[in-house]
C-alpha cells in the first residue's frame, strides 16, 4: 500500500478497510474496501493532493451535504466523507458494471436504443440534481457507471466543488456536456476537435447523422441543440433535452423496467 493509501487508511480508522485501487482519472482516484459494520464492499474516492489542496474544506463539506441527500435511481449516492489536512475523500456503494468510458473503448459506438435511454436516464438524474441546486459540472463517459442496463451517475457536485469559480459551469453548461457524450456513443468520438477550449467553443456543432445515418434526425436533432455553441440555443432545462431524446428516439429506446 502506498503512503497516500496509508494515511487513508488512517483517517479510514477501523470503519473500512482498504482493499485495492480500482480506477480513477485526473480528478480523483477509487478504492475499493470494506465497510466493517455492514460487511459490504464500498468504493471510496480520494481527491490526488494537488486537487484536495485546492479545494476549500468547507466548501468541500458543503458539496458532500448537498449531494448526499439526492436519492435517484441513476445517482450515485454517496455513503460517508471526510477531510484529514490535504486529504479529501467521499465514500458510495461499489458498481460491479463498468464506466461508459470502458465500454466505448472496448465497443466502439452503441447502439442507438441504448445511447438513448443512458441519455434519458441521466438527463432525469441531473433534472433532478440541477432542481436541488446541485451542478455536476463534469459530465463525461468516466462519471457514468453501467449497471446492467442503466446508466448511474457519480460524482454529482463534489467535481462542482472543484471547479469552483468557472464562468460557464450552471445547468446548461451540464446540459452541453451530457449531449457531447451521447454525440460520442453514436458517433464513436468526442464531437469536437479542438485543441483547446476556445477552439471548441468557436465550433459549430457536427451533423451526427452524417457519420450516422441510422440515427433517427429527431434525435440527432436533440443533441445538436444541447451542443448549440450559444447558451440561450439550447435547451432551457435537462427536462427538455430528456424529452427531446425520447421523442427523437421513439420505440428504439424501448426501455427495460428502471430500478425502484
Amino acid at each position: 500500500m502506498d503512503s497516500s493509501l496509508s494515511q487513508l487508511q488512517v483517517a479510514l480508522g477501523d470503519a473500512y478497510l482498504i482493499e485495492r485501487e480500482v480506477g480513477g482519472d485526473g480528478m480523483s482516484r477509487v478504492v475499493l474496501a470494506t465497510e466493517a459494520s455492514r460487511k459490504r464492499r464500498v468504493a471510496i474516492v480520494v481527491l490526488p493532493p494537488e486537487q484536495a489542496g485546492s479545494v476549500n474544506a468547507a466548501r468541500f463539506a458543503r458539496a458532500i451535504e448537498l449531494a448526499a441527500h439526492l436519492q435517484h435511481p441513476h445517482i450515485l449516492p454517496i455513503l460517508a466523507a471526510g477531510a484529514r489536512g490535504d486529504l479529501r475523500y467521499y465514500v458510495t456503494p461499489y458498481v460491479e458494471g463498468e464506466s461508459l468510458r470502458h465500454r466505448l473503448t472496448r465497443e466502439g459506438p452503441l447502439p442507438v436504443g441504448d445511447a438513448a435511454r443512458f441519455l434519458e436516464e441521466i438527463a432525469d438524474a441531473l433534472e433532478y440534481a440541477h432542481l436541488r441546486g446541485v451542478v455536476h459540472g463534469d459530465i463525461s463517459p468516466e462519471h457514468i457507471l453501467l449497471e446492467g442496463d442503466h446508466a448511474v451517475l457519480t460524482d454529482l457536485g463534489v467535481a462542482g466543488a472543484i471547479a469552483a469559480g468557472e464562468p460557464h459551469m450552471d445547468a446548461r453548461a451540464d446540459i452541453y456536456a451530457l449531449a457531447a457524450v451521447g454525440y460520442e456513443m453514436l458517433a464513436g468520438v468526442p464531437p469536437f476537435g479542438g485543441a483547446t477550449a476556445q477552439a471548441v467553443r468557436a465550433d459549430e456543432p457536427p451533423d451526427l447523422h452524417a457519420s450516422r445515418p441510422d440515427v433517427p434526425a429527431a434525435l440527432g436533432q436533440a443533441i445538436a441543440t444541447g451542443l448549440a455553441r450559444d447558451p440561450a440555443a439550447r435547451f432551457a432545462s435537462a427536462a427538455a433535452f430528456r424529452d427531446a431524446v425520447a421523442a427523437g428516439a421513439g420505440p428504439l429506446a424501448a426501455r427495460p423496467r428502471a430500478r425502484v
